[in-house]
This record gives structure tokens, sequence and C-alpha cells, in this order.
């Protein structure tokens, strides 16, 4: 899916500030440059472990953890679980292929992993 079907050109970045996380460095990465680059307000935490320091020092409306595999499930729901227990409210979404969405991924949403994909599907989900 190309992004220029999902309208980035006329994008204008009302999201709100996206922490995001994830096991994987480079796919974390090109995940925030790529958002970066589609308008999006996004602060990469380097690995789940940082990520509640980060949030801690601010809070950020939605949190969002890539899943690189089922090796990466407990941790990216224990922290899930952790910033759900200080903050009911807080949104938490998962960046995870679909063979993953049943494996027990428990948050608010999940969206795709790939940057066309979760460009559009973050769109809709803010209603643009």
């Amino acid at each position: 899916m190309k992004t220029a079907q999902c309208n980035s050109v006329n994008f204008t970045p009302i999201s709100p500030l996206i922490l995001l996380s994830g096991d994987n460095d480079r796919t974390t990465t090109l995940l925030h440059d790529s958002l970066t680059d589609e308008g999006f307000q996004v602060q990469l935490a380097a690995g789940y472990h940082d990520l509640e320091t980060l949030w801690q020092q601010r809070r950020h409306p939605m949190i969002l953890l890539e899943v690189s595999g089922p090796q990466s499930v407990e941790a990216a729901v224990d922290t899930a679980l952790s910033l759900k227990r200080q903050d009911p409210q807080q949104f938490v979404g998962y960046l995870a292929d679909p063979v993953l969405h049943t494996s027990g991924l428990a948050g608010d949403a999940i969206f795709p992993r790939t940057p066309d994909q979760l460009a559009c599907a973050l769109r809709r989900h803010f209603g643009n």
C-alpha cells in the first residue's frame, strides 16, 4: 500500500506525541524515521527497559510497542501491563505482524509493523 493512497500529502501533524519502543533497534528506528517523515510526532525509546523512564519524565498520550516476533511478546506485555497499572487510561498499542495477533498481546490496539501500513492505520485511528 502506498502512502499516497492514505492522503499523506494532506496530512497535518494533529496526532498526539507518540512514544515508540521495541525489541529490535533497527526496526524501531526505521519506524520512527518513517512516521516522523509522515508528520507524526514520535519519541523513540531505546528498548522496552528505557520506555518507562521516558514515560515517567513526560507522559505520552500514545505508546507503541514494536514486537518483532514471538520471543518478544512476554516482554512487551509485561511493559504494557506495568504502564497500565500506573495509569489505566494510558493508550498502549502494539506493532506486530498478523501472525502475532493471537499471541496474547494485551493492550488497546494492534497496528501493522510496515511503515506505509502503520502510517495509514494511525491516520485512520486519529480520524484523519
